[in-house]
């Protein structure tokens, strides 16, 4: 499967589908989405969980928002370093 790109924050993030479930997600009906930024950018990766099987069809927009929501990970909400999200164990 190729990984597709999307350009947010004056950054370009890979977009891609973990495997394997993660702490208060339903492996049979979500899955976690991660944006990994690409080149030079030090930026943390980001998370959010959507429904299973809907990675393939989403649009850019739909991409985008799904951006919006994921939150960092290994930082707090915000970003700060510190404080590990619940998930990055």
């Amino acid at each position: 499967m190729a990984w597709r790109h999307l350009r947010a924050d004056d950054c370009d993030w890979e977009v891609r589908l973990l495997s394997g479930a993660a702490e208060g997600v339903d492996p049979k009906s979500e899955e976690i989405l991660e944006f990994q930024p690409t080149g030079a950018m030090v930026r943390g990766a980001r998370r959010t969980v959507i429904a299973a099987g809907t990675y393939e069809s989403m649009s850019d927009d739909e991409l985008l928002a799904a951006y919006r929501r994921a939150r960092p990970i290994a930082g707090d909400h915000y970003g700060r370093p510190g404080k590990r999200m619940p998930d990055s164990r």
